[in-house]
């Protein structure tokens, strides 16, 4: 992280990864194979700027040349149409990004899907053309294979030379970019020289699209949420019921090789559900599950599982401020993930920072997240480049840093800090900062059950009444829940060895918050004072006794105020409450490693995933240690703090510190337990801060 630095400010025109687009004229009717199967964006640009008659325009420069490590932003353009820009901390990542979003806007307006397949014609339906021509081979006694002639190309964008060869036969040889597809398409060349050889029946020619997805017209939305099949939901119904299951086959197959039907049917338990016919076997799988399904629902046994936007707990009616917050955060959420191609469906923990005013009694959503997952121990990295703790508020809280440093730095049109007569800044005395959860965060917070007594409402009246209550707790990786923290030390080399990963229970860093604030360490060396939640709702699973306790009171030593602390620091103990519910329902079903996060001051929605700690696209976030210090830098460029790595700026933050050492010493001698790290022998520096 040594020599970071960025540019001071943008020229007007370049506004990185909000630009507003409008659509492109309708290309000419032909087949087009997308940039994902076959290569990588700039190429894939170029080649449909070539194909539609648009001449592609592709440029990228540097932002300003003072800086040791400028920005590029490229701009990407078809003809006359629209100019796409994108920002990147290289030439290659802004073009790359900026073609990326080229195509993306072409494909939604052109209908053209990013799934879409070749177009070929199968020479057998329902079959994959590879599988297809084996078992031809196989009935005829000869041995099929596909065979690899060359490669050419870059690595980046490789081109593959395969053909078919049956027997001593070799059939007619293909070009295409991704070997997986191409192996098919040299399959199906053989199959469908062979049926003009009258060697195999001629069927109904049907789109290779077909071998993606299923050929029935059942699409069982009845019983199944959007992005989940029969087979899944069956499996996870036995799972909540405690129930052995499987799909078995009743009897033999029938037909030629290349037209075979199976008959299967589900089992739960002892009970054997009725028989289905189908033409493949994840077809036939999904047709007995549905079938089982259908009948337990009848019973009234199974219900269907909503989907990411419809099981989001929301209020009944508007009557505390918390309604107020968990509405706006509702209804921001729906209108972000409409935007949203990937499949979030799954259990879904959604949190989100609001900005209230209470002189015109405004509240806006700051910052969003969600997510429930952490990085594996195999992709811990200690450049700063991979989100370590994807947890819903973990990520709504370093997107709210992300909005400070644009408001800092003027990115943004409205302002929220005042200067104080000592060059600091301070938040306006009339706005505040709210947290919402959709449920009790990880940790101490969620340590209770339903029967649990004393629930009240947001009166601060922690319950001690067990050993394990306020102990700090860690999240384990490949674990479900968390456990203790002990005094064992995570060492990176240790990780990288098998060490499972420990990080650092939401409740834990969420009561850290309530005595740092929530603005980091960074922020913290132009705040004359930290930045303090006023209020934390939850969306269910409340109970003010256990969260009282997660939250602030803990730090408290035997009802005595923590003591210590560097001015202006102090235990915050915001108000806490509930959304005005009917009943709390305990989810099941499995969550999804994909998170997604926004802010006002991007305005755009990003979605990385949580197991590697990266964007869907493999880039480093947004909100990335090493992506935050560079904004940071564009301050510290214009504040002249004088420090030049992450290590060196975070330990100048001397206050910050200070009540650091003091929260986890009060948390120690509290008989809480140490705070859970994790140190690299090699840097001696802590990653999950």
């Amino acid at each position: 992280m040594e020599g970071v630095h960025e540019v001071k400010k943008l020229p007007p025109k370049v506004e990185p990864m909000r630009c507003r687009y409008s659509s492109l004229p309708s290309p000419p009717n032909y087949d087009f194979n997308p940039p994902s199967l076959q290569k990588n964006a700039i190429s894939a640009f170029m080649d449909y700027g070539q194909r539609i008659g648009k001449e592609p325009k592709l440029d990228c420069q540097a932002v300003c040349f003072w800086s040791e490590n400028p920005t590029f932003v490229a701009t990407a353009q078809f003809g006359d149409g629209p100019v796409i820009q994108a920002e990147g901390s290289n030439k290659k990542e802004a073009r790359t990004k900026a073609a990326d979003i080229a195509l993306r806007k072409v494909y939604k307006y052109t209908g053209v899907q990013a799934s879409q397949g070749t177009g070929m014609s199968l020479a057998i339906p329902d079959k994959d053309p590879v599988s297809a021509l084996m078992e031809h081979a196989q009935s005829l006694g000869l041995n099929a294979r596909i065979e690899q002639a060359a490669q050419t190309g870059p690595p980046h964008c490789p081109t593959f030379r395969l053909f078919a060869k049956l027997g001593d036969r070799e059939f007619r040889m293909i070009k295409h970019g991704n070997k997986k597809e191409g192996r098919k398409k040299a399959a199906n060349i053989a199959l469908l020289q062979l049926q003009c050889e009258g060697e195999i029946p001629k069927p109904k020619l049907r789109s290779i699209d077909s071998i993606n997805c299923s050929s029935r017209s059942d699409n069982f939305i009845d019983i199944c949420p959007p992005g989940k099949n029969p087979l899944q939901m069956f499996y996870e119904y036995a799972q909540s019921q405690h129930l052995t299951c499987d799909v078995i086959e009743t009897s033999s197959r029938i037909g030629p090789p290349h037209d075979l039907t199976f008959y299967m049917a589900a089992r739960l338990g002892e009970h054997q559900f009725d028989i289905v016919t189908g033409k493949s076997l994840s077809e036939t799988k999904n047709r007995a599950t549905a079938e089982a399904l259908r009948q337990l629902k009848k019973q009234g046994l199974y219900t269907q599982t909503q989907n990411a936007t419809e099981a989001i707990h929301v209020p009944l009616s508007i009557r505390t401020f918390g309604d107020r917050v968990a509405m706006k955060t509702l209804a921001k959420f729906r209108s972000l993930v409409a935007s949203v191609s990937e499949d979030l469906s799954g259990r879904k923990v959604i949190a989100a920072i609001l900005l209230h005013d209470d002189i015109e009694d405004q509240l806006s959503v700051v910052s969003l997240g969600t997510g429930n997952c952490f990085v594996a121990g195999d992709n811990l990295c200690d450049e700063g480049n991979v989100i370590h703790d994807s947890h819903a508020e973990i990520i709504a809280k370093r997107g709210f840093q992300r909005y400070l440093l644009k408001e800092i730095y003027g990115l943004t049109d409205r302002r929220i800090f005042k200067q104080t007569l000592f060059g600091t800044l301070k938040v306006m005395s009339h706005l505040s900062f709210h947290l919402y959860i959709s449920t009790a965060p990880c940790g101490d917070g969620a340590v209770f059950t339903h029967a649990d007594p004393h629930h009240t409402d947001g009166d601060h009246e922690p319950v001690f009444r067990k050993q394990q209550h306020g102990l700090l707790r860690t999240k384990v990786e490949k674990g479900e829940g968390t456990i203790p923290t002990d005094d064992t030390p995570q060492t990176l080399d240790g990780i990288r060895r098998g060490q499972r990963l420990r990080t650092m229970s939401c409740s834990d860093k969420i009561c850290r918050w309530n005595v740092l604030g929530i603005q980091g360490a960074l922020l913290s060396l132009f705040l004359v004072e930290p930045i303090y939640l006023s209020s934390i709702t939850l969306g269910m699973l409340f109970n003010d006794g256990h969260m009282s306790r997660a939250m602030c009171c803990r730090v408290d030593g035997n009802g005595r105020p923590l003591t210590g602390l560097p001015p202006g620091y102090r235990a915050q103990h915001p108000k806490l409450g509930c959304v005005t519910r009917v009943t709390d329902t305990r989810s099941v079903d499995r969550s999804s490693p994909l998170s997604v996060n926004w802010n006002m001051a991007d305005n755009s929605v990003e979605v990385t995933d949580a197991t590697r700690g990266m964007t869907t696209r493999n880039t480093a976030s947004r909100l990335c240690k090493r992506s935050l210090f560079l904004s940071f830098s564009r301050i510290n460029c214009w504040k002249d703090i004088g420090q030049s790595t992450y290590r060196e700026t975070k330990d100048s933050a001397t206050k910050y510190g200070a009540a650091k050492e003091v929260f986890e010493s009060a948390m120690y001698k509290n008989g809480y337990g140490q705070v859970e790290k994790v140190i690299s022998l090699q840097t001696d520096t802590e990653l999950d801060s």
